[in-house]
């Protein structure tokens, strides 16, 4: 009879434990960037040498990179409890769209990281995104490549 006891009273404990880990991975991630020079800080965890400007999305769960000397644009976003940080090349964005609510949906060709969002609450910025970000879509630079990525 004690053996029935102890069983039951590990099962209510491990139910207990394990619904208290379940818990905690569902609960909302708070974590925002606090302005450009975190956003930069971040990515340059990622990016030692990449110096740039950073415009914080409204949401404070991203950022989009201008880097300096030409470098290309990078790319910050928070996704479950970190921060994934992306280097966009010519060629790396399949297509670039604008959303109802001012959000710039990026899908890219690699099946790694598939898509991002990116809602920029000023216009002028956002109009400047889009367009700089149009001109890494694979068809706009496709006629500059001379190499092809395929074998």
């Amino acid at each position: 009879m004690s053996e029935l006891v102890i069983s039951i009273l590990v099962n209510v404990v491990l139910g207990i434990v394990l619904l208290a880990l379940l818990y905690r991975k569902r609960a909302s991630d708070t974590a925002r960037l606090a302005g450009a020079d975190e956003a930069m800080n971040i990515f340059g965890l990622h990016f030692p040498d990449a110096l740039g400007c950073a415009t914080v999305a409204a949401d404070q769960r991203g950022a989009l990179i201008d880097l300096h000397g030409g470098a290309g644009v990078g790319l910050l976003l928070r996704q479950g409890r970190r921060w994934n940080a992306r280097l966009l090349a010519p060629g790396d964005v399949a297509a670039v769209e604008l959303d109802q609510e001012a959000a710039v949906n990026l899908r890219f060709v690699d099946f790694g990281w598939p898509r991002a969002r990116i809602r920029i609450a000023d216009a002028d910025a956002c109009a400047m995104w889009l367009a700089r970000l149009e001109s890494l879509t694979a068809q706009s630079s496709s006629r500059h490549r001379a190499d092809p990525r395929h074998a």
